[in-house]
């Protein structure tokens, strides 16, 4: 795509939840919780989860800022990239949904699922299928 002239920005979900999981102020909190309880998923999980949504929903302000970047500029791609990262705190519909009206550049997103219809999807796979896609899907 550069060959031919296009501004491609990748915009890594896995890359993104690591920098927000290590700069939390509460991440001291997280280990040695941890370290008493090793084996506490569905609280680590939890917690995970409410810090990649909370204080603004950094990882879904992170991937608008970086449209917002874009806006206007001819040839300008998004691809979202390591989508299965967001297990199993959330899925990439909430996001979506948030982001309505701001997508100003083509945005590809390498959704690891299985489809079940023309707007149905299914995350990894084995996730209840969530059919409040708008977007066109290519694959199967």
């Amino acid at each position: 795509m550069r060959n031919d002239g296009w501004h491609v920005e990748v915009f890594s979900i896995a890359a993104e939840i690591g920098r927000i999981l290590s700069a939390a102020p509460t991440r001291k909190i997280w280990l040695e919780a941890d370290r008493r309880n090793p084996l506490d998923w569905d609280k680590t999980n939890k917690a995970l989860a409410n810090a990649l949504s909370s204080r603004g929903g950094q990882l879904q302000g992170q991937l608008e800022a970086l449209l917002a970047s874009l806006e206007g500029r001819p040839k300008a791609i998004v691809l979202v990239t390591d989508l299965e990262a967001l297990h199993p705190y959330l899925r990439i519909g909430a996001i979506e949904a948030q982001l309505v009206g701001k997508f100003h550049v083509p945005t590809v997103f390498f959704y690891p699922g299985v489809r079940t219809g023309k707007t149905r999807l299914r995350f990894l796979g084995f996730y209840p299928e969530d059919g409040n896609y708008r977007s066109v899907h290519v694959g199967g």
